[in-house]
């Protein structure tokens, strides 16, 4: 376990020192046309994030430097999170040398940050840039971040994060395409009362389409509390990407995937392959992958056509124990 975590550590402090090496010779740069250069083609799909930066690209200064503000602050937050957890790590793995360096190293890279933070405050401009590797750079002066978090699987979460904090904050619906009309239509927590018949066969809950048949009644309690969650959890999941789907963003089923958030209770659904994410709580559908695979031909017939979408499922295909 030890020579496992010291290998993490020694490969994330190799990307670390490439990716400061990368920084430093953006940071010497001081015309934003030179780095223009290195840009890659920004056409085609793109993420609701891109899609946000790329329209702030041509906004105002203000929104410019209000987005970039939200950003450095939640990268921030990310490398202090990694700083702490590698200290951790670092204590169970016996303290070991390369643990405590990666630490030093990004605690430094996070208090460089806030000199960006503070050249904005000044109202100096601002420059929003996607470069080759489909990273988020903010240039402020002759100064760039590159908007990576340390930890790779958690770069959605941080992207998402920060489009969560903004669109709080302005009306991101004149983000999406042109031909999209905006839908006044907003995620929220549901509340879900599913019907209960009994018959020879057992106990069946029933809700918007979907049937949950339990062999017997002996434990109706229990039976009660894990269908009311499951039902919870599929319609807040079903609602998550009808919203999502509202705001032009490209829903590929067979992208979808579910993963855990850092020190959170809520988890990311990957909605496409570019990088677009629903922030949803499903615990069970995160610990049963096939009972999340069987859910999403329902999730579909339901964005579809509400009226007409129907699952049975059986209870003891996903171990939900019956006595």
């Amino acid at each position: 376990m030890n020579i496992a975590r010291t290998a993490l550590i020694d490969t994330r402090l190799s990307l670390f020192v490439a990716c400061t090496a990368w920084l430093c010779l953006l940071g010497t740069i001081h015309s934003p046309i030179v780095i223009a250069q290195i840009l890659a083609d920004t056409g085609g799909s793109q993420s609701r994030f891109y899609r946000t930066v790329h329209y702030l690209q041509d906004a105002s200064p203000q929104l410019r430097g209000q987005f970039a503000t939200i950003a450095l602050t939640q990268l921030i937050d990310g490398y202090l999170e990694e700083a702490r957890l590698v200290n951790e790590e670092s204590r169970t793995a016996g303290a070991q040398a390369n643990a405590r360096s990666w630490s030093l190293a990004v605690s430094h890279y996070a208090n460089q940050i806030p000199l960006l933070l503070d050249d904005i405050a000044l109202g100096l401009p601002v420059r929003l840039t996607e470069v080759e590797d489909k990273s988020l750079a903010i240039t402020v002066t002759d100064r760039t971040i590159i908007l990576n978090h340390p930890r790779f699987d958690q770069q959605h979460a941080l992207e998402h994060g920060i489009l969560l904090e903004f669109c709080a904050l302005y009306p991101c619906a004149q983000f999406m395409r042109r031909d999209t009309e905006p839908v006044a239509i907003a995620a929220s927590r549901v509340h879900v009362r599913p019907h209960w018949t009994f018959t020879a066969r057992g106990a069946v809950c029933a809700y918007q389409g979907i049937e949950v048949q339990f062999k017997n009644g002996k434990n109706l309690a229990a039976s009660r509390a894990i269908c009311n969650q499951f039902l919870q959890e599929a319609i807040s999941l079903a609602n998550e990407i009808s919203w999502h789907q509202a705001l032009a963003v490209p829903i590929q089923w067979s992208e979808f995937e579910i993963q855990a958030t850092a020190g959170g209770a809520e988890h990311l659904v990957r909605l496409n392959g570019l990088g677009d994410v629903a922030a949803v709580t499903v615990p069970l559908l995160y610990a049963n992958q096939r009972l999340f695979e069987h859910i999403l031909p329902w999730a579909r017939q339901w964005l579809a056509h509400r009226q007409e979408a129907s699952i049975q499922l059986k209870a003891h295909h996903y171990d939900w124990g019956e006595p």
